[in-house]
């Protein structure tokens, strides 16, 4: 499809606002663009249109925002990708040390973070097929549940709760992340949606807070950030009432700014998992590209547990 049939089949003034920034601003991510689009079509379109909609409106402030702030971010990605292949580890990095320069930091997070972030669930075909494998094997699981709350452990974005919340009217969300900004654009991304009366974002350490144990938990991205998996994922397991369902997801060889702990492959998820106390239903991966031959490319990994 041409971006002219584009323009003239659908109205779509959110993506195609946020499209002219785009190309003007990002060019170099101009192919990615298309190849996201032409692989995953009109339903892509409009879903993106959805969510730029319902988060920035039409300020035309908060789409170049998005735009840049998306940019760094992957250019930052390419190149830790570049130096990972070279050296086959992640910089040293202490949970301290991203809490401080990465998750507390204002200028970080709310101008390159958090909108590289949420562009990325679009732009970035793992993050948009993982999306898709989570709305159609975790959220109808979560439907069947006569008490549909969940919680989410590092909502980030807030992306992740949206969906669920969108899913079902009597699905009911409870978001925890040590970031203030994220709670903040969690809320925002919420909200947009008139979601807030089927939401609350909860100020916790899990590991001191005495939590009612849940039967829906999600966490989507969150192992690697951290110097203890197995500590978190029992946590984790302790929050999860016995019958329900859980929705984990891992980034795969895939260095960022404030990624800690190394996975080498899906596999190596699940005896961390099995540790925890977690009953692995299914899981499913998806490279983030087609790599060169001996190439390392970031995945994701995502565990459908109970």
């Amino acid at each position: 499809m041409s971006f002219e049939d584009f323009d003239r089949i659908v109205d779509l003034p959110h993506l195609t606002r946020f499209r002219d920034i785009f190309f003007a601003r990002a060019p170099l991510f101009r192919k990615t663009f298309l190849d996201v689009q032409s692989t995953f079509g009109t339903s892509w379109e409009r879903d993106f249109d959805a969510h730029l909609g319902r988060l920035f409106g039409t300020n035309p402030a908060a789409y170049e925002q998005a735009v840049t702030g998306y940019a760094k971010f992957s250019i930052d990605a390419m190149r830790l990708q570049k130096l990972f292949n070279k050296t086959k580890k992640y910089e040293d990095v202490s949970y301290d040390d991203a809490s401080r320069t990465v998750y507390q930091n204002a200028a970080y997070m709310l101008d390159v973070y958090l909108p590289g972030i949420f562009v990325s669930q679009f732009l970035w075909r793992h993050h948009y097929r993982q999306i898709q494998h989570y709305r159609s094997r975790f959220l109808p699981l979560l439907a069947t549940l006569d008490d549909p709350r969940f919680y989410e452990v590092g909502t980030g974005t807030g992306f992740y709760c949206v969906q669920a919340l969108r899913h079902d009217p009597r699905i009911r969300g409870y978001g925890i992340d040590t970031s203030p900004l994220s709670r903040r654009f969690t809320l925002n991304h919420v909200n947009g949606w008139g979601l807030g009366g089927a939401f609350q974002s909860l100020d916790s350490d899990i590991f001191t807070t005495d939590l009612e144990p849940l039967p829906g938990l999600q966490c989507v991205e969150v192992l690697e950030h951290l110097p203890d998996p197995v500590r978190f994922l029992q946590r984790l397991r302790a929050m999860l009432r016995p019958g329900g369902y859980g929705f984990i997801a891992v980034a795969i060889t895939a260095p960022q700014a404030d990624h800690i702990y190394l996975y080498w492959e899906p596999r190596d998820v699940l005896p961390h998992l099995d540790a925890a106390g977690f009953d692995v239903m299914e899981h499913a991966e998806e490279p983030a590209y087609e790599g060169a031959p001996g190439e390392i490319v970031p995945k994701v990994a995502a565990f459908l547990v109970r």
